[in-house]
C-alpha cells in the first residue's frame, strides 16, 4: 500500500507571513542553534513488552536517546486482524473502573483494514478500540482519525507542541512502526499467524524540516521533512527536539504514483514547489486535530521530556541549514517567475 495512493491544513494564520517567508532564515543566531550532528539512520525500539528498553548496542547521543524514549512511551500499533499502521496516545480520562485513552492516527490507516480495530500499547498489551471520529468538517476532509480504548494500566500521553514555530533546516524526528517482510512469504500469505515474521519494531527516523506550506494540501498535509518515513509509520508522531508532537506522519517521499499534489482550494503548487513536495515526507500539523475536535483538551505529558537536554547545535551544521534554506529561496524565486 502506497500512502499517497490513499491520500491526495493547518488553518490559514492571520498575521503569518506567506510560505515564501516561512522558508527562509529567521535569524543567524537561531540557525546556529538548529544545527546538529545526528547519529544513525534510524533508532529502533521493540514494539512489544520490552519496548521501552533501548538496544544498548546502538550508540546514541543524549538527545537521540531522550527523543526515542518519548516516542516509545506514546506510540501504539493500529490493528484489525493484521497490522495496519501507527498511532499515538494524546489524552487520558479517568473512569470508575478503567482509564479511557485517546489515540490519533490517519484515516487511511483505518481504510486499509476493517473494524473492529485494536490498539497495541508499548507494553505489548492489546485493547479493543472504538472509532470516535474521522476528523472532517463542512469545508475540509483531513486524513486524521480518533480512536479510544479503555485500560486499567497507566500509559503516557504526548506533549503537544506548536508547528508554527518550526523552521526549515530544524532537526525533526518521525516515529512509527515500519512494515517489513522478513521471510519469503508473499503479501497475500501474511495473516495474523505470520505476524511474528514481520519486523514491527518502533523506528525513530531523524531528519530536518524541508518545507512548511502557507496553505495545506488535500487532506491537511502541510509539513515536509527529509526523514526516511516508511510504509507502516503512517499515523505516528512527528516530534521536535523538545520532545513535543508537532504533527502526524502520513505520506512518504517519492510515491510510486507521482500524481501532483493539490491544495485544499483546488489550486496547484508551482512545478518547482511540486518537486520539493514529492521529495519530502509529509505530515499534518497537530493543530488540525484540535481545530476540528476542541474536546481534545490535551493534558500535560506523562512521558519523560523534562530531562531532555538543551542542545547547542554544532556550528559546522550551520552550512547544512543554510543550504536547505537557500534551496527554499530558490524554489520561491522560481514560483514567482512562473506566476
Amino acid at each position: 500500500m502506497n500512502w499517497r495512493s490513499h491520500n491526495k491544513s493547518c488553518c490559514s494564520d492571520k498575521g503569518r507571513v506567506n510560505y515564501i517567508d516561512r522558508l527562509i532564515i529567521k535569524s543567524a543566531s537561531q540557525v546556529a542553534k538548529l544545527a546538529t550532528c545526528l547519529i544513525g539512520a534510524g533508532l529502533f525500539l521493540s514494539g512489544d513488552a520490552d519496548s521501552q528498553n533501548l538496544n544498548s548496542e546502538i550508540s546514541l547521543s543524549q538527545l537521540d536517546f531522550k527523543i526515542a524514549q518519548v516516542a516509545a512511551d506514546i506510540s501504539v500499533k493500529i490493528l484489525d486482524l493484521d497490522f495496519l499502521g501507527s498511532g499515538f496516545i494524546v489524552q487520558k480520562s479517568d473512569a470508575q473502573s478503567a482509564q479511557k485513552y485517546t489515540v490519533l492516527t490517519n484515516q487511511h490507516v483505518l481504510r486499509a483494514g476493517e473494524a473492529p480495530y485494536s490498539i497495541k500499547t508499548p507494553d505489548g498489551k492489546t485493547y479493543l478500540a472504538e472509532i470516535v471520529s474521522e476528523l472532517t468538517d463542512d469545508n475540509h476532509s483531513y486524513d486524521l482519525a480518533i480512536l479510544e480504548f479503555s485500560a486499567s494500566q497507566t500509559y503516557s500521553t504526548a506533549k503537544i507542541g506548536n508547528s508554527l514555530f518550526l523552521s526549515v533546516g530544524e532537526p525533526i524526528f518521525a516515529a512509527g512502526f515500519p512494515f517489513r517482510q522478513t521471510t519469503t512469504a508473499t503479501t497475500s500469505d501474511l495473516t495474523l499467524s505470520s505476524l511474528d515474521n514481520i519486523s514491527q519494531r518502533l523506528s525513530v527516523k531523524e531528519g530536518r524540516i524541508a518545507i512548511i506550506l502557507s496553505q495545506a494540501l488535500e487532506e491537511g498535509y502541510q509539513i515536509g521533512y527529509t526523514n526516511d518515513v516508511e510504509k507502516g509509520m503512517s499515523g505516528g508522531p512527528l516530534i521536535n527536539s523538545q520532545g513535543e508532537v508537532v504533527g502526524i506522519n502520513g505520506k512518504h517521499a517519492y510515491p510510486l504514483w507521482e500524481s501532483p499534489e493539490i491544495y485544499q482550494d483546488g489550486s496547484h503548487p508551482c512545478p518547482a514547489l511540486q518537486d520539493l513536495i514529492i521529495r519530502s515526507s509529509l505530515a499534518i500539523p497537530i493543530e488540525k486535530s484540535i481545530e476540528l475536535k476542541p474536546q481534545l483538551k490535551f493534558s500535560s505529558s506523562d512521558s519523560d521530556i523534562a530531562s531532555i537536554p538543551n542542545v547547542d547545535w554544532l556550528s559546522e551544521d550551520y552550512q547544512v541549514v543554510n543550504q536547505m534554506q537557500a534551496e527554499a529561496r530558490e524554489t520561491m524565486n522560481k514560483c514567482k517567475n512562473e506566476n
